[in-house]
């Protein structure tokens, strides 16, 4: 089978978040599907498996688990059945766990139509200061489904913060989202921490922006933002809620091609 690597929310090589993205004509066993994307290393492998016209599954995997909703792998995904030509239209319809996603071409950028995941109740700060060691000012912590946003009092710390994975593996959550409000042209910028699902820390994370976009809508009290996840590769994410859906803009690029020989 032929795949793919794609820098996902990049406007340039070797930054945004890196994908491997895969089409068959069946999916390969679950544990083959690890063993792959263990091979190919990255945050997630996307396999796409056509439908009819413009109708594609999508699975996503990371080294060690398969995953709900990713959004840099459909991104990716998506920029390789519009350059591969295998897409009727300027939309791509995936059907997935986390029900229909759609992603529209829009000039160079693509859009992704994926659910709003709203934010839920606010958990006490200190114990998360305490099992973190956390020297920096947390203003908030909330539950965001499966994973915890936690709130920083300035960019500068949370673009300076260093955290353990070992102490993130601690906590009663999937995955860590730290955010702050935005510096220069941002609203707000984020960085993900999901040791558990083999990734000490993500680059650009499509998913998180669906908990993300909530919890600042909420404190902003407005429905658009530009958004970057302050990551060593970083990401831009230009971001719309549309009622009890999100749309998450950004650009994508291939970085490579192959063929898989076993």
């Amino acid at each position: 089978m032929k795949i793919w690597t794609v820098d996902a929310f990049a406007s340039e090589p070797y930054t945004g978040n890196p994908a491997a993205v895969t089409i068959v004509q069946e999916f390969p066993e679950d544990n083959i599907c690890l063993k792959i994307a263990a091979e190919m290393n990255l945050s997630e492998t996307a396999f796409v498996k056509p439908l009819k016209d413009g109708t594609f599954h999508i699975k996503w995997f990371t080294p060690i688990v398969e995953i709900k909703l990713c959004g840099h792998g459909t991104l990716s995904a998506a920029h390789i059945l519009f350059q591969e030509g295998l897409v009727p239209n300027d939309t791509v319809t995936f059907t997935s766990l986390s029900g229909p996603l759609y992603v529209t071409k829009s000039g160079e950028a693509l859009i992704l139509n994926f659910p709003l995941q709203e934010t839920g109740q606010t958990l006490p700060a200190e114990s998360f200061i305490e099992q973190l060691d956390l020297n920096e000012s947390v203003v908030a912590v909330v539950q965001a489904r499966d994973d915890v946003i936690l709130e920083l009092e300035s960019p500068q710390e949370l673009r300076q913060l260093v955290l353990d994975p070992k102490d993130i593996l601690k906590l009663d959550c999937r995955d860590l989202i730290v955010t702050a409000k935005g510096d220069g042209p941002y609203d707000f910028i984020s960085r993900v921490f999901a040791p558990s699902e083999g990734i000490d820390e993500d680059p650009v994370t499509g998913s998180a922006h669906c908990k993300l976009a909530h919890y600042w809508q909420k404190k902003l009290k407005k429905d658009s933002f530009f958004a970057y996840q302050a990551s060593k590769r970083g990401g831009e994410i230009h971001i719309t809620i549309q009622d009890d859906r999100v749309l998450l803009a950004g650009k994508a690029l291939t970085i490579m091609e192959g063929n898989w020989l076993v």
